[in-house]
């Protein structure tokens, strides 16, 4: 013991002198193996597990990890509100204080970084969520809606086009999660034709209608066009039109043994490939391959295409403008209006314009002496689509809400149209379109579109929740 304490320093300084000068020749290959392995840690709980299953397992069963993420959140929380607390501040500044240009301009650059410390806080907090498996609302139609930590991203060939499709959801300042998306109905033609099917999911008053056409969606539209005869843009739209009366159908059954009040919009894109009477190539003038784009629209979730203007900007590239390929239902529309009070309805300016029985209703053992909707289409809303069952006189039989969608079809050129975007009411409250695909367009491929979409509707103040669905294309090999 006496000659180790004074021996242990030169013996250790020679062994790390013997590493250094033989060591790298030794190890070399160790270390190696040892790099290319992957480690399975646990950053957040600062531990290393055994494999990959356990690092899963330690994810979603561990008290240790759960507690960990609460801490998480409850750090992130606190920091999100005081960069909010800072944004309102420079706000203030901005607004009341009469300052020179450029301090002005270093105000609103200060609030540009903030607000995007703002969106990032939230994103960390939605994805707490979604490792929780209470967040997220989108997902692959085989696993229905109530599985969490879908994918957000797919990749199908239609035509002479390979779409990338991708995805983002965000609870947001809501409660619950309400907000739904499927990526891949993928359909086939009664010939055998790729039809890429795509859709975005708002609903209300519960998840129950949003769940159950996410579940049923996909096998309900497969149903319908295979009955049709051929792919055509009218035997498609006219599938669309049948598998929503359906669906509408089916569920109206099961809110009114369970007096369900759920509801639900939706919008839904097909994208097909043009072809001739027997299935072979399309008789227009475009190029063999070519596809056309359908869009059907239930309620204010909305669809915009981004379409190359043809002129050109002072870097000498195209510029980008938005084309609306859908129409907001909501209840002052002109036309919705008139349908709605032809049926005995009304509609007031309740903080936004709304439809409403004309008396009081009775369901589910309660009395309501008014009951509205913000949209005036929608699946589900049983109050609104039978008012005359439940003790409201002075309605015709119909629907003040009704559940038929709008339908727009486009041809699709791949020189001019970039992308496509769809989004519940949550983005459009605070974005304009144009603003959606200035957005979007800086973007390196559609997942990563959508999530900064989501984020740039947060950080502008959006309370509700909040999904964005990008499909970009490009020429198949």
């Amino acid at each position: 013991v006496q000659g180790g304490t004074r021996s242990g320093g030169p013996r250790w300084r020679a062994s790390r002198r013997a590493r250094t000068m033989v060591g790298p020749a030794r190890i070399a290959k160790p270390e190696a193996a040892t790099a290319a392995a992957p480690a399975h840690i646990c950053y957040l709980c600062r531990r290393k597990l055994p494999s990959a299953e356990a690092l899963l397992r330690h994810e979603r069963q561990s008290e240790l990890h759960r507690r960990s993420l609460d801490k998480q959140d409850e750090l992130v929380a606190q920091h999100k509100q005081e960069v909010l607390a800072n944004v309102h501040s420079l706000r203030k500044q901005l607004n009341d204080a009469v300052i020179d240009p450029s301090r002005c301009a270093a105000l609103e650059g200060q609030l540009r970084q903030l607000l995007g410390e703002y969106g990032m806080a939230q994103e960390m907090l939605e994805h707490s969520r979604t490792l929780r498996g209470n967040g997220g609302g989108g997902g692959s139609r085989a696993a229905g809606a109530t599985c969490r930590r879908q994918p957000t991203s797919h990749e199908i060939r239609v035509g002479n086009l390979v779409l990338d499709l991708g995805a983002a959801c965000w609870q947001g300042g809501k409660e619950v999660q309400e907000d739904r998306y499927v990526l891949d109905l993928d359909l086939r033609s009664p010939e055998g034709h790729a039809v890429a099917g795509f859709c975005v999911l708002d609903g209300h008053s519960g998840s129950r209608c949003v769940d159950f056409l996410t579940e049923r969606l996909a096998g309900q539209l497969q149903a319908c066009l295979s009955a049709m005869p051929s792919l055509t843009e009218d035997n498609l739209g006219q599938a669309v039109l049948e598998a929503c009366a359906k669906l509408d159908s089916d569920f109206l059954i099961s809110a009114r043994k369970g007096e369900f009040m759920d509801g639900s919009t939706f919008i839904l894109g097909l994208l097909f490939p043009e072809v001739g009477p027997n299935g072979g190539a399309s008789p227009s003038q475009r190029p063999a391959g070519s596809c056309r784009l359908l869009v059907a629209n239930v309620g204010d979730s909305r669809a915009v295409l981004c379409r190359a203007t043809g002129a050109e900007g002072k870097d000498g590239k195209q510029r980008l403008g938005s084309l609306r390929l859908s129409e907001d239902h909501k209840p002052d529309r002109p036309d919705e209006q008139q349908r709605i009070q032809a049926k005995g309805g009304s509609i007031a300016h309740h903080g936004v314009w709304r439809v409403f029985v004309p008396g009081q209703v009775y369901f589910g053992g309660r009395s309501f002496p008014r009951w509205g909707l913000a949209v005036s289409r929608a699946f589900g809303d049983l109050l609104l689509k039978e008012p005359e069952r439940y003790g409201c006189s002075g309605v015709a039989p119909g629907g003040l809400v009704i559940a038929e969608p709008e339908l727009r079809t486009a041809e699709l050129d791949p020189a001019a149209d970039r992308f496509l975007i769809l989004a519940c009411d949550g983005i459009w409250d605070v974005l304009r379109d144009e603003d959606a695909v200035a957005v979007c367009a800086g973007q390196a491929g559609a997942e990563l579109a959508a999530h900064s979409l989501v984020r740039h509707a947060f950080a502008a103040g959006s309370g509700d929740n909040l999904t964005a669905l990008v499909v970009a294309w490009r020429p198949a090999d």
